[in-house]
């Protein structure tokens, strides 16, 4: 099983809005943060991964996070 990348961004708050969300639903995720800390948000970006098992209710969830 591989894992799906269920969120990407630059948001670090929509970030641990999902994150406490997934915490909550009892989802174990990956968090790979490829912000340039040099430039603080202008580039790269945060990626959360999820279990394939996991992804569907994940990504319902993620959605309902506003931007």
């Amino acid at each position: 099983m591989s894992d799906i990348k269920i969120y990407s961004g630059t948001s670090q708050v929509r970030v641990m809005e999902i994150k406490n969300i997934l915490e909550n639903e009892g989802i174990e995720y990956q968090e790979v943060n490829k912000m340039d800390s040099s430039y603080g948000g202008v580039f790269g970006e945060i990626q959360l991964f999820v279990a394939e098992s996991d992804a569907t209710r994940a990504i319902e969830l993620a959605e309902r996070v506003e931007e």
